[in-house]
């Protein structure tokens, strides 16, 4: 019973959090989709954004165009909960990483609500709001030497991601993005998709 208390208590939160914040994680699935899916149009994006790091841009930039159109990811209810959960455990405190208030890692989260095939991943943004802006950061990934955002991003062994933003008491805002080969979801989650409760 405590096991699905506390399961269903974050089903809560998440689902209240992720209706707040539907519009703007769905909006960064789109972009994610479109550099997958039309990276020779999505280089001329990035190619046309201003950067800190200018190597790191052109970099990128070549990398897309050279790349392969890949399939779009589909969106996971589950993992976008797994992804909430550690939006509203960190935003709160200031930490950054990968590592959860609770000390849980990205997998221990995403099996919370259910069960992924294949591989897992995830990728963090802070202080960045604009959906276009955090997905073309992660591509150029600058400061990263493995560029391991953009591999996560251009991943063919992905299927689908779950998205969320919330609020970050340091960097004002964080977006979360969970990847998986395949997810299937526990019945109490599938039965509640955020997208349902659009205002």
């Amino acid at each position: 019973m405590k096991h699905f208390s506390t399961l269903f208590l974050l089903i809560t939160v998440a689902l209240g959090a992720f209706c707040k914040g539907n519009e703007q994680s769905e909006a960064v699935l789109r972009e994610i989709n479109f550099a997958r899916t039309n990276p020779q149009e999505y280089a001329r994006i990035v190619a046309a954004q201003p950067s800190k790091d200018e190597r790191a841009r052109n970099e990128a930039v070549n990398f897309l165009n050279r790349a392969r159109p890949l399939h779009p990811l589909t969106f996971s209810n589950g993992l976008a909960m797994g992804a909430m959960s550690h939006v509203t455990g960190q935003g709160s405190t200031g930490a950054t990483g990968h590592q959860g208030a609770d000390r849980s890692s990205p997998w221990d989260r995403m099996g919370r609500f259910g069960t992924w095939r294949g591989t897992v991943g995830e990728n963090i943004s802070y202080g960045i709001s604009s959906p276009r802006q955090i997905v073309v950061s992660l591509i150029v990934d600058a400061g990263v030497s493995g560029r391991g955002h953009r591999k996560n991003i251009f991943s063919p062994g992905f299927g689908t991601v779950g998205v969320a933003n919330g609020p970050h008491s340091r960097w004002g805002t964080m977006c979360v993005m969970d990847f998986a080969g395949a997810f299937i979801e526990k019945p109490a989650v599938a039965q509640n998709d955020p997208r349902d409760n659009r205002s």
